[in-house]
């Protein structure tokens, strides 16, 4: 795993090194300041293009699988080394994204049912995004997704990390039936959501969450 990582950090800061450069002189050409480098790892469905398939040459045979949390901890933070010693100027997000329907390998596994919307909340606490592009049932209840996306926000706050839900109600359509939005969005079945409408009393209550008490970490 310590070979492993070595060799991602590598292959990072030789493409950002590379980004870098290019960025440098468009922006000369443009006459505008240089800004930043993303090495952002973002998928599109194309066969290629897919975070899944580094999850599953790093060891998984399926994302989704108990380890998949650790790697995606450990791909995220190999790239984010790499790259802020390649340069100065490294920003956005920089790490790894997991949007189901726009990486094909991950919408296999949500098909197989090794990936699941708990695995994929648990993925969320180490990668660079929330839960991204997931189709879920479209009579999943307005309360139920006000929950997810309070789960979400609080994995966020806590860890003071970037997270979002990008969750996508699709109707008509029930668990596990298929989904195509066509192009870069991809194409997936649709995530089953357990417990759904149990969490109504939860959302009902209103109000804010208070803000977490950091202080006390230093």
């Amino acid at each position: 795993l310590d070979d492993l990582a070595e060799e991602i950090k590598q292959a990072t800061f030789r493409v950002t090194r590379c980004g870098e450069l290019v960025g440098r002189q468009v922006a000369k050409a443009l006459g505008l300041p240089f800004g930043v480098v993303d090495l952002s790892l973002a998928p599109t469905p194309l066969v290629g293009d897919s975070v899944g398939e580094i999850l599953k040459i790093l060891g998984v045979d399926d994302v989704g699988a108990p380890g998949s949390t650790a790697i995606v901890a450990m791909l995220n933070d190999a790239v984010k080394k790499g790259g802020s010693f390649a340069s100065q100027s490294v920003g956005g997000l920089s790490g790894a994204f997991i949007p189901v329907m726009e990486d094909s390998v991950l919408a296999q596994a949500a098909e197989s049912g090794c990936l699941i919307l708990e695995k994929l909340e648990a993925m969320t606490c180490v990668c660079s995004v929330g839960l991204d592009m997931v189709p879920i049932p479209g009579d999943t209840s307005p309360e139920t997704i006000a929950a997810i996306m309070a789960d979400e926000l609080m994995i966020g706050v806590i860890n003071s990390k970037t997270t979002a839900a990008r969750l996508i109600p699709v109707p008509g359509k029930a668990a596990g039936e298929f989904v195509s939005f066509g192009g870069l969005f991809g194409e997936s079945v649709v995530l089953p959501v357990r417990n759904t409408g149990k969490s109504s009393r939860f959302v009902r209550f209103g109000g804010r969450i208070p803000a977490p008490i950091h202080s006390l970490k230093n």
